[in-house]
């Protein structure tokens, strides 16, 4: 049995488009739910009343959360990891929104992680390949080391070219940078563990500047 989920291409009822805007709309109401659930947490024992404020703030939150995580809630939620879904629709809108609420990076993880296992089309490929080449433009999260695993295993000839040239300007921005922990990762070179080293290093020592820009571990 093939390691992959066969799946069919993006279907035409909804755009993609149209998902990424509702993702970007849906997030920000859950950041606003759980600022509410900030806002109150530090009142909720000045009265029985403030308790209730928050309490209710929460509830919000978690009943909201269910509908708005994902393009499509829980239920394709649910179809996309468990693999029982045709269309891969939703779960592309979400890389693509990119958004940020509570526990999405989480939700990222899942699916960078999914994807592996699923047979793509030419254009979805290159999709998450555009995404994977944006977050070299964004700041590290975890999400970030399951975007890599994934382009190791399924990034195409010519999304490496971009990288490689990326990785090798000699003007070493941010962007350079990552994209060279992404040619390390392709090395299987610890580049991970590597940063983690140097953070905590400059964490202990006082005046270390972490060396973050790992060209000295990639094949000459």
């Amino acid at each position: 049995m093939s390691r992959f989920f066969p799946q069919a291409p993006l279907g035409p009822a909804v755009p993609l488009s149209d998902l990424v805007q509702t993702m970007h709309a849906h997030a920000a109401r859950l950041r606003a739910l759980y600022a509410c659930i900030d806002e109150t947490y530090s009142h909720r024992s000045a009265s029985s009343a403030a308790h209730k404020q928050w309490q209710d703030a929460c509830t919000d939150f978690h009943d909201a959360c269910g509908d708005l995580f994902f393009p499509g809630g829980e239920l394709a939620w649910e179809q996309f990891t468990d693999g029982s879904s045709p269309d891969v629709k939703c779960a592309l809108a979400f890389l693509q929104a990119d958004p940020w609420y509570h526990r999405s990076g989480y939700h990222k993880q899942v699916v960078w992680h999914r994807f592996k296992r699923i047979v793509l089309t030419r254009e979805e490929l290159q999709l998450l390949e555009g995404v994977a080449l944006d977050y070299l433009g964004r700041r590290v999260h975890r999400e970030f080391w399951y975007m890599a695993r994934f382009v190791r295993l399924r990034g195409s000839t010519e999304f490496w070219q971009r990288v490689e040239q990326m990785a090798s300007d000699p003007v070493r921005s941010a962007q350079a940078i990552k994209a060279t922990w992404l040619v390390l990762a392709r090395q299987n070179k610890p580049v991970c563990r590597a940063i983690a080293g140097e953070v905590r290093r400059a964490s202990y020592q006082p005046g270390y500047q972490a060396v973050l820009d790992l060209r000295s571990l990639a094949v000459p």
